[in-house]
């Protein structure tokens, strides 16, 4: 196999941008075929999530002082025993709902392999998509970097025009958008290069 110019083989299971990931493997994927890059939406933009997550957190600590500024009576009525249960609920729901973000960042993944490319699309609970496009499918890579966060962080899109069932891949937000699509056509050049069914 070529020499990688991405690193050296990853073991963080939480990777962004994941060169020769160690033990991944998925679905479909056929005897002698490689992982070369996994890849996650940058942790920048999550960043909204993790405010969502804090403002459910806190509500229960402002709304006391809130209620009580506004001098009214609206919690009076419930025991101490009901608000207790009030906050249990409310943290499970803030629990849930962090847990629900957390796997939809994780599982929303996309690969570059030794012979295509793989986005898997974490659509809910029990609702996942998947969309393959061998190498020699691939007729135009363009990566993109837009605004003050992506140009700072150096993250962005990597558009994938395909003759696959798909015709385009994006893949969203990922860390070094340059060196992921000079990837995938240094990968594309080297299919190019071998016997048809060969894989390499």
């Amino acid at each position: 196999m070529p020499e990688n110019n991405l690193g050296s083989r990853t073991n963080n299971p939480l990777a962004v941008f994941a060169p020769n990931p160690v033990g991944v493997y998925f679905e479909n994927q056929e005897k002698g075929e490689v992982v070369i890059l996994l890849l996650r939406q940058h942790l920048v933009s999550q960043i909204a999530s993790l405010i969502e997550i804090i403002v459910l957190i806190l509500v229960p600590f402002i709304a006391g002082p809130v209620v009580a500024f506004l001098k009214t009576n609206t919690l009076s009525f419930l025991e101490a025993r009901q608000v207790f249960w009030i906050l249990v609920f409310w943290y499970l729901f803030a629990f849930g709902f962090a847990f629900y973000k957390f796997i939809h960042w994780y599982f929303n993944v996309y690969l570059l392999t030794n012979e295509r490319i793989v986005d898997f699309d974490f659509r809910g609970i029990l609702h996942m998509e998947t969309a393959y496009a061998n190498l020699n499918q691939i007729q135009d890579v363009t990566p993109k970097i837009i605004g003050f966060f992506g140009t700072f962080f150096h993250f962005g899109n990597v558009f994938i025009q395909t003759a696959a069932e798909k015709p385009e891949f994006e893949f969203l937000k990922v860390e070094k958008p340059d060196a992921v699509a000079q990837k995938i056509l240094e990968q594309v050049r080297l299919e190019e290069g071998e016997a048809p069914g060969e894989i390499a």
